[in-house]
Protein backbone atom coordinates (compact mmCIF):
# COMPACT_ATOMS: atom_id res chain seq x y z
CA UNK A 1 0.00 0.00 0.00
CA UNK A 2 1.34 3.29 -0.97
CA UNK A 3 2.31 5.81 1.65
CA UNK A 4 -0.52 9.24 2.09
CA UNK A 5 1.28 12.32 1.38
CA UNK A 6 -0.24 15.83 1.97
CA UNK A 7 1.19 18.24 0.00
CA UNK A 8 1.73 21.64 1.47
CA UNK A 9 0.46 25.06 0.05
CA UNK A 10 3.67 26.22 -0.37
CA UNK A 11 4.57 22.94 -2.84
CA UNK A 12 1.73 23.27 -4.77
CA UNK A 13 1.97 26.82 -5.44
CA UNK A 14 5.50 26.06 -6.61
CA UNK A 15 3.88 23.93 -9.60
CA UNK A 16 1.21 25.96 -10.64
CA UNK A 17 2.90 29.15 -10.84
CA UNK A 18 5.96 27.74 -11.97
CA UNK A 19 8.38 29.29 -8.82
CA UNK A 20 11.96 29.34 -9.15
CA UNK A 21 13.89 27.84 -8.17
CA UNK A 22 11.41 25.31 -6.20
CA UNK A 23 9.47 24.22 -8.76
CA UNK A 24 11.74 21.23 -10.10
CA UNK A 25 11.85 19.79 -7.15
CA UNK A 26 7.92 20.18 -6.18
CA UNK A 27 6.65 19.04 -9.55
CA UNK A 28 8.99 15.66 -9.08
CA UNK A 29 7.51 14.96 -5.64
CA UNK A 30 3.82 15.57 -7.06
CA UNK A 31 4.75 13.56 -9.69
CA UNK A 32 4.86 11.02 -7.09
CA UNK A 33 0.60 11.73 -6.62
CA UNK A 34 -0.03 11.93 -10.41
CA UNK A 35 1.74 8.90 -10.95
CA UNK A 36 -0.15 6.70 -7.90
CA UNK A 37 3.54 6.51 -6.38
CA UNK A 38 1.92 7.90 -3.24
CA UNK A 39 -1.68 8.63 -2.43
CA UNK A 40 -1.66 12.32 -2.29
CA UNK A 41 -3.75 15.28 0.05
CA UNK A 42 -3.81 18.50 -0.04
CA UNK A 43 -5.37 20.38 2.98
CA UNK A 44 -9.21 21.45 2.64
CA UNK A 45 -8.57 25.23 3.80
CA UNK A 46 -5.26 25.41 1.51
CA UNK A 47 -7.63 24.76 -1.66
CA UNK A 48 -8.82 28.08 -1.42
CA UNK A 49 -6.04 29.97 -0.54
CA UNK A 50 -4.59 28.60 -3.49
CA UNK A 51 -7.43 29.46 -5.77
CA UNK A 52 -7.15 32.87 -4.00
CA UNK A 53 -3.39 33.62 -4.58
CA UNK A 54 -3.30 32.08 -8.22
CA UNK A 55 -6.60 33.95 -9.17
CA UNK A 56 -4.59 37.42 -7.40
CA UNK A 57 -1.46 36.66 -9.96
CA UNK A 58 -3.42 35.35 -12.71
CA UNK A 59 -7.64 35.37 -13.29
CA UNK A 60 -9.80 33.57 -11.78
CA UNK A 61 -10.61 31.40 -14.97
CA UNK A 62 -6.54 30.06 -14.76
CA UNK A 63 -7.54 28.84 -10.89
CA UNK A 64 -10.45 27.20 -12.13
CA UNK A 65 -8.02 25.32 -14.34
CA UNK A 66 -5.26 24.62 -12.10
CA UNK A 67 -7.55 23.00 -9.51
CA UNK A 68 -9.28 20.74 -11.68
CA UNK A 69 -5.69 20.03 -12.63
CA UNK A 70 -4.15 19.99 -8.88
CA UNK A 71 -7.45 17.80 -8.11
CA UNK A 72 -6.56 15.21 -10.79
CA UNK A 73 -4.13 14.55 -8.83
CA UNK A 74 -4.62 14.43 -5.22
CA UNK A 75 -7.56 14.22 -3.24
CA UNK A 76 -8.66 16.61 -0.55
CA UNK A 77 -8.63 16.02 3.05
CA UNK A 78 -11.22 17.90 5.10
CA UNK A 79 -10.57 20.94 7.01
CA UNK A 80 -13.54 19.22 9.70
CA UNK A 81 -14.54 20.76 13.05
CA UNK A 82 -12.83 18.37 14.91
CA UNK A 83 -9.24 19.07 12.81
CA UNK A 84 -9.48 22.80 13.76
CA UNK A 85 -9.97 22.25 17.72
CA UNK A 86 -7.16 19.58 17.38
CA UNK A 87 -4.61 22.41 15.55
CA UNK A 88 -5.95 25.33 18.21
CA UNK A 89 -4.58 22.69 21.11
CA UNK A 90 -1.04 21.69 19.45
CA UNK A 91 1.20 24.35 20.42
CA UNK A 92 2.46 24.81 16.61
CA UNK A 93 3.67 28.40 16.01
CA UNK A 94 1.25 28.97 13.53
CA UNK A 95 -1.98 28.35 12.71
CA UNK A 96 -2.23 27.78 9.80
CA UNK A 97 0.53 24.97 9.88
CA UNK A 98 -1.39 23.38 12.98
CA UNK A 99 -4.63 22.81 10.95
CA UNK A 100 -2.14 21.46 7.69
CA UNK A 101 -0.91 18.58 10.32
CA UNK A 102 -4.32 18.31 12.03
CA UNK A 103 -5.88 17.72 8.35
CA UNK A 104 -3.35 15.08 7.49
CA UNK A 105 -3.83 13.42 11.00
CA UNK A 106 -7.57 12.72 10.51
CA UNK A 107 -6.88 11.90 6.94
CA UNK A 108 -4.23 9.56 7.68
CA UNK A 109 -1.48 10.58 6.05
CA UNK A 110 2.18 9.25 6.90
CA UNK A 111 4.11 12.77 5.64
CA UNK A 112 3.74 15.86 5.16
CA UNK A 113 5.41 17.51 1.71
CA UNK A 114 6.80 21.15 2.90
CA UNK A 115 9.61 23.41 2.00
CA UNK A 116 9.21 24.57 5.50
CA UNK A 117 9.77 21.45 7.77
CA UNK A 118 11.13 23.91 10.98
CA UNK A 119 7.89 24.95 10.97
CA UNK A 120 6.61 21.59 11.29
CA UNK A 121 9.52 19.65 13.98
CA UNK A 122 7.24 19.00 16.57
CA UNK A 123 3.86 17.72 14.66
CA UNK A 124 3.04 14.57 15.30
CA UNK A 125 3.19 13.54 11.29
CA UNK A 126 6.66 13.90 10.01
CA UNK A 127 7.14 16.82 7.79
CA UNK A 128 9.88 16.22 4.44
CA UNK A 129 11.16 18.40 1.87
CA UNK A 130 9.70 17.96 -1.95
CA UNK A 131 13.36 17.11 -3.01
CA UNK A 132 13.24 13.79 0.09
CA UNK A 133 9.90 12.73 -0.94
CA UNK A 134 11.02 12.86 -5.24
CA UNK A 135 14.45 10.92 -4.14
CA UNK A 136 12.96 8.24 -2.44
CA UNK A 137 11.06 7.45 -5.23
CA UNK A 138 7.99 5.76 -3.61
CA UNK A 139 7.29 7.93 -0.42
CA UNK A 140 9.38 5.60 1.88
CA UNK A 141 12.00 7.71 3.97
Amino acid sequence: MSRRVLYDTNVLLDVILLRAPHVGASAAALDLAATGVVEGFVAGHAVTTIAYLIQREKSLATAKKALVQLLSRVRVAPTTDSAVRLALAMGLGDFEDAVTVASAQEAGCDLIVTRNIRHFRSALVKAVLPEALAASGSGSS
